[in-house]
């Protein structure tokens, strides 16, 4: 939305999956233990690290491929494959709130979505400062900060707390929340990289090509 690089916002989701695969089990039981919760997360690292091999390093690396070898085909499966993204993404996102409204409800009640509101914006601030390059792969990297890969994180609830409702309604929860801060910023920034430069404005650019 933001018209940012694509290919490096896309790179680091998958490298982030990766890692979170060996990452999520140890994290989730530190939050739960410091949240005095008393559960500890019983996780297959191998059945999680194979699921998102097979959902996300499987795909992303035959992207690589047809967009190295096959350009042209992987330009025109582009817009196919962005509409696929986005509709299977809120089909899933809508049967979580739906199959788990009563969870969800219960939220609105609590700060946890003003928390994961905030947390969203502030990652977005952090992702953009840390990140090198031009600006543009900057906000991305922030975008990737703060709305995070939905997709192991729905496996590893699948594998280590088998779908319970309340587990799912939060992650519901907060990727809305994490959406809510998000795309306002995202959609900000689509305009101002599509307005036309007044005339003027353009940055005079070194001519090199009679050096």
């Amino acid at each position: 939305m933001q018209q940012g690089d694509i290919v490096a916002g896309a790179a680091m989701q998958v490298l982030l999956a990766s890692l979170g695969s060996f990452t999520f089990a140890p994290t989730a039981s530190a939050i739960l233990t410091a949240a005095d919760i008393g559960t500890k997360v019983s996780l297959d690292v191998g059945a999680l690290v194979r699921t998102v091999a097979l959902l996300q390093l499987v795909p992303f690396a035959i992207g690589l491929l047809l967009r190295r070898y096959a350009e042209p085909t992987a330009q025109s499966w582009h817009p196919t494959a962005a509409a696929v993204s986005n509709i299977t993404f809120l089909v899933v996102l809508a049967g979580m709130l739906l199959g788990n409204w009563r969870d969800v409800a219960e939220l609105f009640g609590s700060l946890a979505l003003l928390a994961g509101f905030l947390l969203a914006v502030f990652a977005f601030a952090v992702g953009t400062l840390l990140a090198a390059g031009p600006m543009t792969r900057r906000t991305t990297m922030g975008g990737v900060a703060s709305v995070r890969n939905a997709g192991p994180a729905l496996a590893a609830i699948g594998l280590a707390f088998a779908d319970q409702p309340a587990v799912l309604g939060a992650l519901a929860a907060i990727l809305l929340s994490g959406l809510a801060a998000a795309l306002p910023i995202a959609t900000l920034l689509s305009r101002r990289r599509s307005a036309p430069e007044t005339p003027g404005t353009e940055v005079p650019r070194n001519d090199t090509s009679t050096r």
